[in-house]
């Protein structure tokens, strides 16, 4: 037998990223003297007990001649297998001698298929499960696979180019005038190349993780990384090696838990009258799955000057908790606000400060952040005076801010969160109406909002009591609130 040249073409499906280690790790064949070539693989997995995978013959142009499934097994190497001669491993990048062993491992198990075959020029491809020419298992197809028994280590130990002799057929691949399964029995290529023998298998398994966030997910792709080898009964290890990593089903969760909390904020101060005393309760439903409360209190007042002029002024601190998709957050807002109003122009300055204390889970990880943020604004309104119903306008415009921060917790799915500064207006139009007893507003603001509020109250002279129901909708979600109290005229 002499060796030709491997064709590229045949090196069509990658199955290991590396020449390291792996699982089928020996290919040989043997004549029988009457015209048939067994083609043996072997594995490094000790005890195997079934075939896998199929051997495909091509000519001397690459022509396929047959391809069938491997029908023979052995537990001992099979007789006839010369190291060098007719039996080989691999180094990652060519066919070895089978003892020379530099990093292929030891076979244990062995797999064959037998053909019929005249001298000539042949190579035997090694067609693995999932490979796109395997008629048991074609590519693409679900539920089935290459195991660890049998997937072969690398490209090189697929393909078996050889010059068949009339010797080799004969059964005598070394041409010395003993028959090949003479001169090496049944075990004795193995035990030849061995010494210690296969006690156990170990194992281990790592996993690997790779985060990347867009939007308002975060996704963490997972892969799982074994390594496996021999336990030998001289208490050294072999056949060392690493399986190509598998992917796993990848861990996805939300990062928008502070946005949520910002904008639910945000909604609370737009809608909140600060120039008198209350005490406040808001139900919040978002469409991304968190859900929660607001309560807080403010104190304010408004005084009339002898010009017509009424000069306002207010103070609150409101407390938010919302939960979902096992996440929560927390906000804890102080907000100051001063106005002037005359002839129904009225312009109001209010700044607030949150802040944010977040908690997520993204599968098996748990993150926490807290960080700060500011909402400082100014907003102008005209509600002339045209009777019970009255139209108002108005323009707002402000800035909104958020710290940057670092989340603690599991350091695989932690973020760093870049600080924002964002400046923002929009219009507002609407309808307020005073029915006596009972008023209301309807309101739309050109950002999306959309709010609806009706009003009992009651005018006791220096007090005048309220009860007010307010129902904020946004693109994100809704509020619904209901705010209790007096307001005391100076």
């Amino acid at each position: 037998m002499k060796f030709k040249k491997i064709a590229a073409a045949i090196m069509s499906a990658s199955l290991m990223s590396t020449t390291a280690l792996a699982h089928t790790n020996s290919v040989g064949y043997v004549g029988d003297g009457n015209g048939d070539i067994t083609v043996w693989y072997g594995s490094w997995h000790d005890g195997t007990t079934f075939n896998e995978a199929e051997l495909k013959v091509l000519d001397s142009n690459d022509a396929k001649i047959t391809q069938t499934q491997f029908n023979l097994l052995s537990q001992d190497s099979p007789a006839g297998l010369i190291s060098g001669v007719n039996y080989f491993g691999s180094d990652g990048t060519q066919l070895i001698d089978y003892d020379v062993n530099t990093g292929g491992g030891e076979s244990y198990t062995w797999q064959g298929a037998t053909f019929t075959l005249a001298p000539g020029d042949y190579t035997f491809v090694y067609i693995p499960l999932q490979d796109a020419e395997s008629t048991l298992c074609p590519a693409g197809t679900s539920g089935c696979g290459p195991t660890q028994d049998w997937v072969p280590m690398d490209e090189i130990i697929r393909s078996l180019s050889v010059t068949l002799t009339q010797g080799d057929i004969d059964g005598d691949a070394n041409q010395n005038g003993i028959l090949d399964v003479n001169e090496v029995g049944v075990g004795d290529a193995a035990a030849a190349a061995s010494g210690p023998t296969v006690v156990s298998q170990g194992s281990s398994t790592v996993i690997g993780y790779v985060a990347a966030s867009g939007g308002v997910i975060q996704i963490v792709q997972r892969t799982s990384t074994t390594t496996m080898w021999n336990n030998m009964s001289d208490g050294s290890i072999d056949g060392l090696h690493t399986m190509a990593p598998v992917t796993l089903d990848p861990f996805e969760g939300r990062i928008d838990q502070t946005a949520t909390a910002q904008d639910v904020v945000g909604s609370t101060l737009r809608n909140l009258d600060f120039y008198n005393i209350q005490g406040i309760r808001m139900n919040s439903k978002y469409d991304n799955g968190m859900s929660g409360g607001t309560t807080g209190a403010v104190v304010g007042g408004s005084k009339e000057l002898e010009n017509g002029v009424t000069i306002m002024g207010g103070f609150t601190r409101l407390g938010t908790s919302l939960t979902g998709n096992g996440d929560s957050v927390d906000a804890e807002t102080t907000a100051f606000a001063a106005g002037i109003e005359n002839n129904g122009v009225s312009l109001e300055l209010r700044r607030a400060n949150t802040d944010y204390d977040v908690s997520r889970t993204i599968g098996d990880f748990a993150n926490t952040g807290e960080t700060a943020g500011t909402d400082t604004s100014a907003r102008l309104m005209y509600s002339p005076e045209t009777g019970k119903v009255n139209p108002v306008f108005g323009y707002t415009r402000g800035k909104r801010t958020m710290d940057g921060y670092t989340e603690t917790g599991d350091v695989q799915s932690a973020r760093t969160v870049a600080s924002t500064d964002e400046m923002y207006g929009y219009g507002t139009v609407g309808l307020r109406g005073d029915l006596g007893l009972v008023d209301f507003t309807v309101m739309h603001h050109t950002d999306g909002v959309n709010d609806i509020s009706l009003g009992l109250e009651k005018d006791t002279g220096d007090v005048t009591w309220r009860i007010e129901g307010t129902r904020s909708m946004t693109d994100l979600g809704t509020t619904n609130a209901i705010s209790a109290g007096l307001v005391i005229k100076f």
